[in-house]
């Protein structure tokens, strides 16, 4: 940007903090569903990184 470089999160680490974050028993619940749709509309867009979400979290999205 501007000439600089910065670093991005690659997508796959993005998921993983997602479904780490679903899974929290301690994060507000309307946190986790914002979670939730963030692993959807991931999921809609790469559908090839599926096999990486729990089927817990899978069947939440279903």
């Amino acid at each position: 940007m501007l000439g600089v470089t910065l670093p991005v999160a690659k997508l796959e680490d993005v998921l993983e903090g997602k479904i780490w974050a679903v899974l929290d028993p301690a994060r507000r619940a309307s946190k986790r569903q914002k979670d939730l749709v963030d692993i959807s509309r991931i999921l809609e867009k790469y559908s090839h990184l599926r096999p990486a979400v729990p089927e817990e979290i899978l069947a939440r999205l279903l």
